[in-house]
């Protein structure tokens, strides 16, 4: 029987809006100016390891993520093994519907923030020509986007049950002393 290779189709990550943002600042910084700048709430959470097909290491990013309402969330990731010190890229992902006038406010909000060098919005399906570093950087985002959501679900998972964990306590151990 013949091999068949299953490749991911790109319009599973349909729902998300992808910004490449070069800054001067490290990753806190950048989320600290974004919390102030666009009203959100980013927090550190434990860092993303992304598994390339073609490689044995997982890349690291530190991860942040904030959520805005049912639906909505946005995440800014940053590679920890970046190799330019002086201008950092990271990527600001939006999942779920945001309208225009909102991403328009988060365009204006970012474009606030003084030590912001460069924000270009990324198409996942950009069409069919296509040149070969950008079918690298479409593959690149999809591998993201993947090994994101498995992080994302699993991190929920912990917090449910450190929640369920917490609530459970045994009656009758508090002791009256009068």
């Amino acid at each position: 029987m013949k091999k068949q290779k299953l490749t991911p189709a790109h319009e599973q990550h349909h729902d998300f809006t992808i910004f490449d943002l070069a800054a001067s600042l490290p990753d806190y910084k950048l989320a600290f100016f974004l919390n102030k700048n666009l009203g959100s709430n980013l927090e550190r959470a434990e860092d993303l390891e992304v598994t390339h097909p073609n490689s044995e290491k997982p890349d690291v990013f530190s991860f942040y993520y904030c959520e805005k309402d049912k639906g909505r969330t946005m995440f800014l990731i940053h590679e920890i093994n970046d190799s330019n010190p002086l201008m950092q890229n990271y990527f600001l992902m939006l999942q779920g519907y945001f309208s225009k006038i909102e991403d328009k406010d988060l365009l204006n909000g970012i474009s606030a923030i003084p030590e912001i060098l460069n924000i270009n919005k990324i198409k996942l399906n950009p069409g069919a020509a296509q040149s070969q570093a950008l079918k690298k950087k479409t593959e690149f985002l999809n591998t993201i986007l993947t090994d994101l959501e498995f992080h994302f679900i699993e991190m929920k998972r912990r917090k449910n049950e450190d929640r369920v964990s917490l609530k459970v306590k045994e009656k009758g151990t508090i002791k009256k002393l009068y």
